[in-house]
């Protein structure tokens, strides 16, 4: 059965300091009923409204939660693009429109030699996913044109993009400690980092 896209991840981007004071409290508490009180009882996303406050720690928790405990430990202790590379395994593991993308679109431009990604690259992309995801398409087009935007957000701030100012797709460097987590969990998604069909072949050999 295919799986149904998501959209909640329009809440926000790649959320890098927020989802590290959540893990860090969730990781203290080992309860998400506590983690959520002290959350809300800190202030600690530090939003004008209660409403938003609990939007954007649903939206982390949602996330989080497709971790395992060892990954969000690794998470909390990694050093930064460890910590932006671990929080955007968790979205493509939540967000199967953003994973599609991903392997589909951004893992083929990466194949031919760093092509940048076009308009014409995401509309085929959302054109192709029509049939099987009527759910794209009951979207109102400010939310289509969010969900892009915010897309795309996440995608730069994990650095798949050269600059800020440009789509040209480069590779993603994973740690070997990352590397062999994701290899011990599940090899095929290394291909969220754009790593080629023998490059995991490769991985798995060396660290499976």
């Amino acid at each position: 059965m295919q799986e149904k896209y998501r959209f909640s991840f329009t809440a926000g981007g790649l959320l890098l300091n927020e989802t590290i004071k959540i893990a860090e409290v969730y990781l203290n508490k080992g309860i998400w009923r506590q983690a959520s009180k002290e959350v809300s009882s800190t202030r600690m996303l530090q939003k004008n409204k209660l409403s938003s406050s609990n939007r954007y720690f649903l939206e982390i928790k949602r996330r989080l939660k497709t971790l395992s405990d060892d990954e969000m430990v690794f998470l909390v202790e990694g050093d930064l693009e460890e910590q932006r590379q671990v929080i955007f395994l968790s979205i493509c593991r939540l967000y199967a429109f953003i994973r599609d993308f991903v392997v589909q679109i951004l893992r083929d431009k990466l194949l031919s030699m760093g092509a940048a990604i076009t308009d014409a690259d995401y509309l085929s992309f959302v054109e192709d996913i029509a049939f099987e995801h009527p759910e794209y398409e009951k979207l109102t087009q400010s939310t289509q044109k969010k969900v892009r935007g915010v897309l795309f957000r996440i995608l730069r701030e994990t650095g798949f993009f050269s600059s800020s100012s440009e789509k040209r797709v480069i590779p993603i460097l994973l740690s070997s400690a990352l590397k062999k987590m994701i290899v011990s969990s599940n090899p095929w998604e290394l291909a969220f980092f754009l790593y080629t069909d023998q490059e995991i072949k490769e991985a798995v050999r060396k660290n499976g």
